[in-house]
């Protein structure tokens, strides 16, 4: 079991310390609960609002920085140890990037856990992505305290082959950072008293859910930057593509939801599409990389064979998972609480 919280947030462009401090207050909002989250998601670019455009380079922090920040503040909130997950604009080896942390904080395992870089980054329309910050390479799962995670950031998640890649390297939970404008008329049949373009994230979200029996958080940024509406309207999806939990449009809010993850292996027992996929995907690779050399069968195979008649492959729950490339949970090695007194006016 786990109890996740979705942080619906509306930031002020550009203010990161600002908004940091509204992160804070909900770590103390729900800290104070009698079963407080384990998890708080939190949406794409959170701290600094997404249209930021060159203001990105002023506004980039390393996942360190982030992290440290974010240790100050929940040891102001005074909340029990918790993860958390959310979008940040990062400097990482020189280059920069729209990305979302995972840690935790507080407590013994208190350190960073995984970085993800968005990968498909939208320029067209009302985005210019490309032209500010580099993409990712890779879409990993990663070890958390409660199980495995996986995390896709807006767009990665239009594309069906990354919540592949995240269910097949063996994520219960994708974590979805969003900031997404509204767009579509509002009140459709599809999606009555919301905008259009939430119909299509609900379907998105319900469908990767559904067809990998993994649960599925979509944390969407609210209020307006330069006239574009961001409409908030987080959701969860459980493991057969059922809604379990949906935020309003337009208001911050704290979304609630517990995920039994015991739901996994009964949606896939009753529908075992991924495991059906683990079966025949080492044939469809082959498939793939034929048609990449124009059509062209592999040398020494016959014509028309393809590799989908090479010898069958062991099965992934056949085979030990390969270590991914994480990042370990690197503890806390100075007092957190001198290190932030430290850093006041740092910025």
């Amino acid at each position: 079991m786990l109890r996740l919280a979705i942080a619906q947030l509306r930031p002020r462009k550009g203010a990161y310390e600002e908004n940091l401090g509204r992160l804070g207050a909900v770590f103390r909002e729900v800290g104070g609960q009698a079963e407080p989250p384990e998890l708080i998601v939190a949406p794409e670019a959170a701290l600094t609002g997404y249209f930021l455009e060159g203001g990105v380079r002023d506004l980039a922090v390393s996942a360190d920085q982030l992290f440290h920040d974010l240790s100050c503040q929940h040891r102001d909130a005074q909340a029990p140890p918790l993860d958390v997950a959310l979008g940040f604009y990062e400097v990482h080896q020189n280059r920069l990037h729209n990305s979302a942390l995972y840690a935790t904080l507080g407590g013994p395992e208190a350190g960073v856990r995984h970085v993800h870089r968005k990968i498909f980054l939208p320029t067209y329309g009302v985005f210019d992505e490309e032209r500010f910050v580099e993409p990712g390479r890779s879409v990993q799962a990663f070890d958390t305290r409660w199980g495995r995670a996986a995390i896709l950031i807006c767009e990665d998640a239009w594309h069906s082959f990354t919540p592949m890649l995240a269910a097949l390297s063996g994520a219960q939970l994708i974590i979805i950072p969003s900031a997404s404008p509204a767009r579509g008329v509002v009140s459709s049949e599809e999606s009555p008293g919301r905008p259009g373009s939430l119909g299509r994230w609900t379907r998105i979200v319900q469908d990767m859910a559904g067809e990998h029996g993994v649960y599925v958080a979509l944390a969407q940024l609210v209020g307006f930057e330069g006239g574009k509406a961001f409409p908030g309207g987080s959701l969860v999806a459980t493991p057969r593509g059922d809604l379990l939990a949906e935020a309003p449009v337009f208001d911050e809010v704290v979304l609630q939801a517990t995920l039994d993850f015991e739901e996994i292996t009964r949606a896939r027992a009753d529908l075992p599409l991924l495991s059906d996929l683990e079966m025949r995907l080492p044939h469809l690779l082959g498939s793939l990389h034929e048609a990449r050399r124009g059509g062209r069968p592999a040398e020494g195979a016959k014509p028309g064979s393809g590799s989908s008649e090479a010898p069958a492959q062991p099965t992934a729950r056949a085979t030990a998972r390969p270590a991914t490339p994480t990042l370990p949970a690197r503890g806390v090695a100075r007092d957190v609480r001198a290190s932030c007194r430290s850093s006041v006016g740092r910025r």
